[in-house]
């Protein structure tokens, strides 16, 4: 009698874990851009902050891979795969992200990007055949409502920023996808993460042979902010993030994403004096009303098998 006491649990224990790691790795990438307006003020650029961003946790990750006694070898299937899913998702969501900058404010591109939610679920629904109940639609819904009152109004001249934005939320999805639907989700994540940094770093470093936008010598403070943006995005989230979705799978763990905004609100009101307007606080509020219905579905799910 007391097995499935147990059982339901540590079920729900596993959970828990899933959801923290998800939200820390999404509070973590909606910090980083404080330090990443700074390292603007100081001479760079998003094409640099992207280069470095991969490339300065690469020897980190690699150490640890060392100490670990994690094996470096990759086959085939593991490089095609990390080409994929890595530079062909994750690199290219970055890139259009940045490059949607130069038409719509950062906000519009931003709340666009944060659609991913959907894209995700939808991905899965028409390619994996999931099913989405109604609690989940809801919550998806009402997540896509509280992203869309952090954004901002966009000029006549907007569609091709308006277009790169929604492109990045689809690659993103794809990107979530890829990492729970693929033998990735099997594979070390330090390992994978040290291959992705190397390889969307080495993307970065081709295309910018024609702009010539990377700027190699950065002032020493720059450089040190640019250094723990990596190590928080590019090690602690993102490890944190595959976590996530191996215990929560891609949909739910898309959910949990969205404290990303609320955390960029935050710090910008605390670091950069940005004003949290009635607008953000309604979409912090929707946002946790998504997560908070997830949580309850999940729990009811598990209680009625």
């Amino acid at each position: 009698m007391q097995t499935p006491i147990l059982s339901d649990r540590a079920f729900h224990a596993h959970k828990a874990r899933g959801v923290i790691y998800t939200v820390l790795s999404a509070l973590l990438f909606g910090v980083t851009p404080v330090l990443a307006s700074w390292t603007f003020d100081m001479g760079s650029n998003a094409n640099t902050l992207t280069f470095y961003r991969n490339l300065l946790a690469v020897p980190v990750l690699a150490v640890i891979m060392l100490v670990k006694h994690i094996p470096f070898g990759l086959s085939r299937k593991e490089l095609g795969l990390l080409l994929v899913v890595g530079v062909g998702f994750r690199a290219t969501t970055t890139f259009m992200l940045y490059q949607s900058y130069a038409y719509i404010p950062v906000g519009t591109a931003t709340t666009l990007h944060f659609f991913y939610p959907m894209a995700t679920a939808l991905l899965c629904l028409v390619v994996f055949r999931e099913r989405l109940c109604g609690a989940k639609i809801v919550a998806l819904v009402l997540a896509c409502v509280g992203v869309a009152m952090f954004a901002e109004k966009a000029d006549g001249n907007a569609l091709p920023g308006l277009l790169l934005a929604l492109a990045s939320a689809v690659t993103y999805a794809c990107y979530l996808t890829g990492m729970d639907k693929t033998s990735l989700r099997q594979m070390n994540g330090t390992k994978v993460a040290c291959y992705m940094g190397l390889f969307n770093a080495l993307a970065v470093l081709a295309v910018d042979q024609v702009p010539h936008q990377i700027v190699f010598a950065l002032p020493p403070l720059a450089m040190l902010y640019t250094f723990i943006i990596a190590i928080c995005t590019s090690f602690f989230a993102y490890w944190l993030l595959q976590r996530g979705i191996q215990v929560l799978g891609a949909p739910t763990a898309a959910i949990f994403c969205l404290f990303e905004p609320i955390g960029s609100v935050v710090s910008g009101a605390l670091f950069l004096n940005e004003r949290m307007n009635l607008r953000s606080m309604i979409g912090c509020v929707c946002v946790l009303g998504a997560v908070l219905i997830t949580v309850l579905y999940d729990r009811r799910a598990k209680s009625d098998i």
